[in-house]
């Protein structure tokens, strides 16, 4: 069939409709050509059962919108890089462009979306990145305040003195930060108290606050530097892709004149036809249903 002669074929698959498609995708696997998955499911059940027991390749992407409202999803944690599972129905014109143009421009391809990026990496490293995160979210004086209501807190009894914070109140605003991460890097925050905390007395004012936190985020050497830059960029292309595909609507007045004209990420200088769906090597696949999916 036409589909099966393309070079790179996009499925759209609603419930048990899918598992054609998985069988072309274990047909596409053994050659250089790509198969990309968009399945729709309303049976929690189901979508659980496919993701425990089937191998969707790594050369295409996976896309699971799970429109049921019965409960929530129960995941496994180490699902491959390029599957991804929103809630809701997608927008299939803007999620079949990001994935011709991801793939078409290079910047998106689904296999060099590495597994497990931040779960692989180093605890310290962790660590930074995800204090980091913390400082694009909250300012220093946010962290600050929090942290001195916390060491209240510890007090135990003890009169903290007004507006600083103490050891266990700095131990607090870490295991909330950092997470299951916390007690792999428990020594270093020890080691850093430390070093702010020259008096001795387990007090830090703000300054000495902000100075730990520079100590919990600095680079010991230019190899460790290079590894956060490697990081950092991966887990930037993963949330880049995920945005393509995520299910909210986007307004009218947020699209720039291009896609209001139809030229979502630049797609038309994909395609062969007045922005119909008929670029060069590509084909698209329904399974599943009697409607069409798009006019």
């Amino acid at each position: 069939s036409p589909a099966m002669d393309s070079e790179h074929l996009v499925a759209v698959a609603s419930g048990i409709g899918v598992t054609p498609a998985i069988s072309l995708i274990k047909q596409y696997s053994s050659t250089s050509r790509r198969l990309n998955l968009i399945w729709i499911c309303r049976d929690a059940g189901l979508v659980e059962h496919f993701l425990q027991n089937v191998d969707f390749g790594s050369d295409g992407y996976t896309l699971i919108y799970y429109t049921g409202r019965d409960r929530e999803l129960i995941l496994q944690d180490d699902l491959p890089p390029n599957v991804f599972i929103f809630k809701g129905r997608p927008n299939l014109e803007r999620t079949i462009c990001g994935i011709i143009a991801g793939i078409a421009t290079g910047e998106g391809l689904p296999e060099e979306l590495h597994n497990k990026v931040l779960t692989q990496t180093p605890a310290d490293m962790r660590s930074k990145l995800l204090l980091e995160k913390a400082l694009s979210i909250y300012t220093m004086d946010q962290l600050y305040a929090y942290t001195v209501k916390a060491s209240a807190y510890h007090s135990e009894g003890i009169e903290p003195t007004a507006d600083t914070v103490n050891y266990q109140g700095v131990l607090s605003t870490m295991r909330h930060l950092l997470d299951d991460d916390y007690e792999l890097v428990t020594d270093k925050i020890t080691n850093n108290f430390e070093k702010v905390n020259i008096s001795g007395d387990c007090q830090m004012d703000l300054n000495d606050f902000e100075f730990f936190f520079n100590l919990m985020l600095e680079e010991s050497n230019t190899q460790e530097s290079t590894s956060m830059t490697n990081v950092k960029n991966e887990l930037m292309r993963h949330t880049i892709c995920h945005d393509m595909f995520k299910t909210s609507s986007i307004g009218l007045n947020q699209l720039s004149e291009s896609e209001r004209r139809g030229n979502v990420f630049g797609i038309k200088k994909h395609l062969n036809g007045n922005g119909k769906f008929s670029a060069r090597n590509w084909n698209m696949l329904y399974c599943g249903g009697s409607q069409p999916v798009l006019d």
